[in-house]
């Protein structure tokens, strides 16, 4: 027998959680679907330095615990399923997992985004000890050190630009012989004297024991390798957003992203998203936070047909 409930939260990260606190202000019946743990990107990151309101240098780990108490003070139900079956049917949803089927009257989806992996040797270790996936989110602990980039994108290029205005050294490597960002920004690039570009060269593996000390690298090209002393890598090749269920019922762009309006509401008026998993210009901690919040009430009024109070 199918179970039955107003609203589904897919995702606890940062983005479905503040969606969560603000449905249960709201008195929506509801509940909050995450097959892991609490807190999404939170636990693959050391620190957190860039969200309003809490200590700088804050253990990412730490804010993640605080999110996972606030949801068991605020007594939000949470099933640890992954939703494996999205399917739209008139004005219903039907969910379903390994364990149950539901049906649901409105959903949010924050799945979120996962990082592209380089495949290097040690990466997974080295994961928040030296090698991150977000310059704005890290680029702070490299301040006036040397590090170095991977990707040849606007993103890898952008990245670059950030941290040239933090450490003493920034290396952009790619893999080919040119790089595919538009021309502006490599032309501002190469106006920063302490950015050296490497082409047609590939990370092999990671070096360092506790922290990264450093990345074996080879010239695809002419097959030599060498080595380059580092403390931070940011890994610049993209991401994948997590929609893969959602893919024959949500509108998603290209790359897979959900598209949405301002208000996070999807091609469907009782299905919002936010967070990583959707089309965004800036991917945030901080916007995560607010779109989670715009999406409940947006999902409020569709259910209730009022407005949560300030």
């Amino acid at each position: 027998m199918k179970k039955t409930i107003d609203l589904a939260i897919i995702g606890g990260g940062i983005a479905g959680v503040s969606a969560a606190i603000y449905a249960k202000r709201a008195g929506l019946n509801f509940c909050l679907f995450e097959p892991k743990a609490i807190g999404g990107q939170l636990l693959l990151m050391e620190t957190v330095d860039n969200y309003t309101g809490i200590s700088l240098g804050t253990k990412a780990i730490n804010l993640a615990t605080q999110l996972e108490d606030t949801i068991k003070e605020l007594q939000i139900e949470v099933i640890p399923e992954e939703i494996s079956k999205f399917e739209i049917s008139g004005k219903q949803i039907n969910l379903t997992t390994s364990e149950n089927s539901f049906v649901v009257n409105a959903a949010i989806i924050t799945t979120g985004a996962s990082f592209k992996k380089l495949g290097a040797s040690r990466e997974e270790e080295l994961t928040g000890r030296g090698v991150s996936y977000c310059a704005i989110c890290d680029g702070f602990f490299f301040k006036n050190k040397t590090v170095a980039v991977v990707g040849g994108g606007n993103s890898a290029v952008e990245e670059a630009l950030y941290l040239s205005n933090i450490c003493s050294k920034v290396y952009l490597i790619h893999r080919r012989k040119e790089l595919r960002a538009i021309e502006y920004l490599q032309k501002e690039l190469l106006r920063k004297s302490n950015v050296e570009i490497i082409f047609d060269t590939v990370i092999e593996e990671l070096k360092g024991a506790d922290c990264l000390t450093g990345a074996g690298i080879k010239n695809t090209i002419t097959g030599v390798s060498g080595t380059l002393s580092l403390n931070g890598l940011f890994v610049a090749i993209g991401v994948n957003p997590n929609t893969q269920a959602f893919k024959d019922a949500i509108s998603l762009d290209e790359s897979g992203f959900i598209t949405t309006d301002e208000e996070m509401k999807t091609n469907h008026n009782f299905v919002w998203a936010a967070g990583d998993c959707r089309k965004r210009p800036l991917r945030q901690l901080v916007t995560a936070s607010s779109e989670g919040a715009i999406s409940a009430v947006s999902a409020y009024k569709y259910l209730k047909g009022g407005y949560i109070s300030a």
